[in-house]
């Protein structure tokens, strides 16, 4: 069985975090666009509200992470270099 590469994976999983950043941020862009449709402050408008700024700090989040994959990923191959 071989071994995968440590930077093979890091990058592959940065990809997928990319993916899923992606769609937080639409699904955060759908939640406030709906908001801005109905315009009353109802439960269900604080409601969305309240899921749009937790996708938000989500995709922070997860762009944080991929971020600091990339570096390592980038620490793996300067290393594997040398």
């Amino acid at each position: 069985m071989s071994k995968m590469p440590t930077d093979i994976i890091l990058i592959d999983q940065a990809a997928c975090l990319d993916e899923i950043q992606n769609a937080m941020l639409m699904m955060m862009r759908e939640l406030y666009e709906r908001m801005d449709e109905q315009g009353d402050p109802a439960p269900t408008h604080a409601n969305a509200a309240a899921w749009g700024d937790g996708l938000s700090w989500l995709a922070r989040s997860v762009g944080n992470v991929r971020d600091n994959l990339k570096q390592v990923a980038a620490s793996e191959t300067k290393g594997s270099a040398r």
